[in-house]
């Protein structure tokens, strides 16, 4: 999957490290992409089936931050990639105690069939994965109460799944990490920031376009006691198409997306695609709120310094009212290993001030990415953006192809037909920048991305299918199919039908019988609360006005067959 020179690295370096070994891992597999997701966040192996076998389109990515403190100056940074010389973030919530691990190390999946059975009381007891759902830290350990989101069914502010509560998630299928770059951070390189993230990974089966597509929200909250300036986020991403040694590299502007596609006709090897060639795509949806009033317009909607609202009016943003996010300021690449031409420039950072460079869109030594040569799709003439003297005017998106900034804020401001050459097949890696804004103590902010892939039967027509799907991910992202627990109506016997009313927030009995049915209400500790009747051939709904919000035993009085119900 990777040249024999990464294996050898992870194996000899990654592995020595018990940190990394012990993560835990699992993976989500709901429509035609499966990946690992590690408890610190990261993902592995997203694979898609191909004939008899998975086959790769990305070998890993990660979360990267870096800041300066501002009573200080001093940078600070976390990137995680490969975890060679230790993990830049650990699974669990920002916490006092010595060895939380032990209590974080977890990868939480939950689908959404599961909870709807729960919820329809089609489940034997509770299950587990909503048992061990992360609602709440040990305050006592100096850790946030409310973690992972979940449904309160009696509102009382706590997570207890014997009263009905449940995970709230997207998707068909989701997983959720807690990890944070604070506690027990083994990498030497770089101080962490003390932010603590809250991932959830989650995709649709609808045998549509969202079957295409593997969706994950950020939620990065600043549990230090600093305040950063100058602060930039990166999703770093090693797509690896099949065989990894022919993947070509660009950056779509107007889609806020980088992605990969093959540079030739034909993707070779065991596990390469052949003559129908695939592609894959990475596009930010959602970034971090924007420096106030900074005359840029950061989330290309059209307005400067402002939202562009539902009827297409620019809304100012104001310090505590519609905030402008920083969707895609940049992208970046660089090279797999320092034996390159340049390789101590362009390829793998090895300090702290690296990772920011690329995060800034710069090479290692802080020199700019620059225009060189653009000649077009598919040329060997096109330069790779590098020049070893610096007075080049800097570039803040690599290989953009036709695409610009139609903001005028950044460069290429205008098309440029500057492409990757298909000679520079190095094994490289990607980033989709977002910065720079300031990031305050206890503040915290959404991150959305998304990754899908397409298919096509030539190099061209796969190239364009990725950008048409990467153009139209903020609609998919905006229209998610609707997914509501314990909707689902269903046949309790051949007698009558219970189903719940999402709208009006009611369930009902429809009595399919040519005689009169009789039914009884309790509480879950035996307290009787009603009794009723539903006439032959008729629909009722079951009166629970008034009632406490909880979970409530259905009982029909001549069979005794008994149904939990929430309210």
């Amino acid at each position: 999957m990777k040249k024999l020179a990464t294996l050898l690295s992870i194996c000899g370096i990654v592995f020595s490290t018990t940190s990394y070994s012990q993560l835990a891992v699992d993976s989500i597999e709901i429509n035609t992409l499966k990946a690992r997701v590690y408890s610190d966040g990261g993902i592995e192996e997203m694979q898609t089936f191909d004939d008899t076998i998975y086959k790769p389109l990305l070998y890993a990515d990660g979360l990267w931050l870096a800041g300066y403190e501002t009573t200080n100056n001093v940078l600070h940074q976390s990137s995680q990639t490969y975890r060679q010389a230790g993990l830049d973030f650990v699974p669990g919530p920002v916490s006092n105690d010595p060895s939380p691990t032990t209590r974080w190390n977890k990868v939480y999946r939950v689908n959404l069939q599961t909870l709807t059975d729960f919820k329809n009381g089609n489940t034997q007891g509770i299950p587990q994965e909503i048992i061990n759902w992360p609602a709440h830290g040990d305050t006592n350990m100096g850790e946030a109460y409310y973690l992972a989101p979940f449904v309160d069914v009696n509102s009382d502010g706590h997570y207890v799944p014997s009263d009905g509560d449940y995970p709230k998630i997207k998707g068909d299928e989701a997983i959720y990490t807690i990890f944070n770059d604070g506690n027990g951070r083994t990498n030497p390189v770089g101080i962490g920031l003390g932010v603590e993230v809250h991932a959830m990974i989650y995709g649709y089966s609808t045998g549509g376009i969202e079957d295409s597509i593997l969706f994950r929200e950020y939620k990065i909250i600043n549990r230090s006691n600093k305040d950063y300036t100058n602060t930039y986020l990166s999703v770093w991403a090693d797509f690896d198409l099949g065989n990894s040694l022919d993947d070509l590299a660009g950056t779509e502007i107007s889609a806020n997306s980088i992605y990969t596609y093959n540079s030739d006709s034909v993707d070779e090897g065991p596990l390469g695609f052949g003559h129908n060639l695939v592609t894959c795509g990475l596009r930010m949806l959602q970034g971090p709120p924007a420096p106030l009033l900074d005359g840029i317009d950061n989330d290309k909607d059209g307005c400067v310094d402002g939202v562009k609202d539902a009827n297409g009016n620019c809304i100012t943003e104001s310090l505590n009212g519609v905030r402008e996010q920083i969707l895609l300021s940049g992208s970046m690449y660089y090279n797999n290993a320092n034996f390159f031409n340049n390789g101590d420039i362009q390829g793998n950072p090895n300090t702290s001030m690296h990772h920011y460079n690329f995060m800034r869109s710069k090479w290692k030594n802080g020199s700019n990415l620059v225009l060189e040569n653009p000649s077009g799709f598919g040329s060997a003439l096109n330069g790779d953006g590098f020049m070893p003297i610096n007075m080049w005017p800097a570039f803040m998106y690599f290989y953009p192809g036709g695409s610009f900034d139609t903001t005028g804020a950044y460069e290429p401001s205008a098309p440029t037909d500057w492409f990757e050459s298909p000679q520079n097949q190095h094994d490289k890696r990607t980033l989709a920048n977002a910065g720079p804004f300031t990031f305050s103590e206890g503040q915290e902010f959404t991150v959305a991305t998304a990754y899908i892939w397409s298919r096509d039967s030539n190099q061209l027509a796969s190239f364009n299918g990725i950008i048409k799907r990467l153009q139209g991910l903020n609609n998919n992202y905006s229209n998610q199919p609707t997914r509501t627990v314990g909707i689902n109506a269903y046949k309790t016997n051949s007698h009558y039908q219970l189903s719940f009313d999402a709208n009006s927030a009611e369930w009902a009995i429809t009595n399919d019988e040519d005689r009169n049915l009789s039914f009884a209400l309790y509480t879950t500790t035996g307290q009787l609360m009603t009794s009723f009747n539903v006439d032959a051939g008729s629909k009722l709904s079951i009166p629970t006005e008034g009632f406490a919000k909880g979970v409530y035993l259905l009982v029909e009085t001549k069979s005794g067959e008994t149904h939990k119900i929430t309210k």
